[in-house]
């Protein structure tokens, strides 16, 4: 198994990757990022993925995302 991760903002693919590449780095195996989408958009609570006290709401994002999600898992990228 691996983790993945939403980014949220405007932000570029190799900033991220480059950013995962450091952290990776210093983490075991199992705890590594191996994939990654981009939402250009924040997460808000006029969005229905944040409640009024700004926690992410994951059931929302769960379902909001839920093709983004399965295809970072579906794709199994190598260790």
């Amino acid at each position: 198994s691996y983790l993945a991760a939403l980014v949220t903002g405007d932000v570029s693919g190799e900033k991220v990757q480059s950013a995962l590449d450091a952290v990776n780095a210093s983490l075991p195996h199992y705890r590594q990022v191996r994939a990654y989408h981009i939402h250009p958009e924040p997460f808000t609570i006029e969005s229905g993925l944040l409640t009024a006290n700004g926690k992410l709401r994951r059931d929302a994002i769960a379902t909001s995302f839920a093709d983004e999600i399965e295809g970072m898992y579906a794709a199994r990228p190598p260790a």
